[in-house]
């Protein structure tokens, strides 16, 4: 018979809805967190963005008040320059619809 040795469960009377809760407030939305954390991509697609043609209200009318990385997320290990390029090609893209 096999058996294994498991940690106990460090809060055994939660319910899952209870412990993704009880997870969520000790690490905090991961988004939020992957949003703050870029700045350096912010800037670098906002520089990219003004000297590609894009006026600072146009820019403002894109982002509708959301922060470069809510509108266009970054993706997992993209580099600054990276996601500067994309990002502006797809504030292009929401400029022209």
């Amino acid at each position: 018979m096999l058996t294994y040795n498991v940690a106990p469960t460090p809060h055994p009377d939660l319910s899952a809805a209870a412990l993704a809760d009880l997870r969520a407030a000790a690490f905090g939305n991961p988004l939020d967190r992957s949003v703050r954390s870029h700045p350096s991509h912010e800037r670098a697609a906002l520089a990219n963005a003004l000297d590609d043609g894009l006026m600072p209200d146009e820019v403002a009318r894109i982002l509708a008040g959301r922060r470069m990385a809510e509108a266009f997320p970054i993706r997992w290990g993209e580099s600054p320059q990276a996601y500067a390029s994309r990002a502006v090609a797809e504030m292009f893209v929401a400029y022209l619809q």
